[in-house]
């Protein structure tokens, strides 16, 4: 990518994030559709097939051993600037990352996470663009406040996190928001667990949970007992959450 892309001059591109398991995409299927979704929304072209982009993740794992787990980036933009506006269709950039898999540590999944809240709705919600200004610029205050995420509220309702899809559970029923979402594959593999009741999410809603979790591709399911100075439930990891976090785990094992 050259400094004259419009990826970086405009920040015009998209990406997908996966979970490789033993060099194997996870839900590969699921991730390119959303892949094609965001990509029609932003007249980009893909340059290569899904079953191409599936080979070349498990090339590029075998070649930097990346061993039982790996992050995979799929980065696609517009390709070199035309008059710093425009750009080619034809010619666009694409590219395949495949990191490290560096996991969140054992006892926030065994003791419970926190959430801090932020007023921010995301630029086209629905589609996984590289705009994450927000997000990357929250970064420092999440740490100082020894949170695992930004919970993104607005208007008093419940959106998302930064890179995570949130759920809450009360009197035994799983709820999670429906609109103005990046609406995650872990999240997807949840609504094929349990039923799931999709719906707007106000921000009282949190302080009356039972439980709380959040799932991502590269969090899995992670289970939340603190949002900013309030605790959640009982402060401890709730028995709807621990019973997904054991079915997803054996999903991914199995995969």
């Amino acid at each position: 990518m050259g400094v004259e892309d419009i990826g970086i001059l405009r920040g015009y591109a998209i990406y997908e994030g996966i979970a490789a398991i033993k060099g194997e995409p996870f839900r590969m299927g699921d991730h390119w559709q959303r892949f094609l979704d965001s990509a029609h929304a932003l007249n980009l072209n893909i340059p290569i097939t899904e079953e191409k982009a599936a080979k070349i993740i498990r090339e590029l794992n075998e070649k930097n051993q990346r061993g039982e787990r790996a992050n995979v980036r799929i980065i696609l933009t517009g390709g070199r600037a035309i008059n710093g506006i425009e750009y080619e269709f034809e010619n666009p950039t694409f590219y395949i990352l495949v990191e490290k898999f560096e996991p969140l540590p054992k006892e926030l999944y065994e003791r419970g996470a926190k959430l801090v809240t932020y007023n921010h709705l995301r630029f086209m919600p629905e589609h996984k663009t590289t705009h994450y200004i927000t997000a990357v610029n929250l970064q420092k205050y999440r740490k100082e406040e020894e949170a695992v995420e930004i919970l993104y509220v607005r208007d008093g309702e419940v959106l998302e996190c930064a890179t995570s899809n949130i759920f809450i559970v009360k009197d035994g029923k799983v709820i999670t928001p429906a609109e103005n979402i990046l609406k995650g594959i872990t999240r997807k593999v949840v609504f094929e667990l349990v039923d799931v009741e999709e719906r707007v999410m106000l921000e009282n809603e949190l302080k009356n949970a039972d439980e709380v979790f959040i799932t991502s591709s590269f969090k899995d399911i992670a289970p939340i007992v603190k949002i900013d100075d309030y605790k959640i439930g009982k402060g401890k990891v709730g028995p709807i959450t621990a019973d997904l976090m054991l079915q997803f785990a054996k999903i991914l094992n199995s995969s």
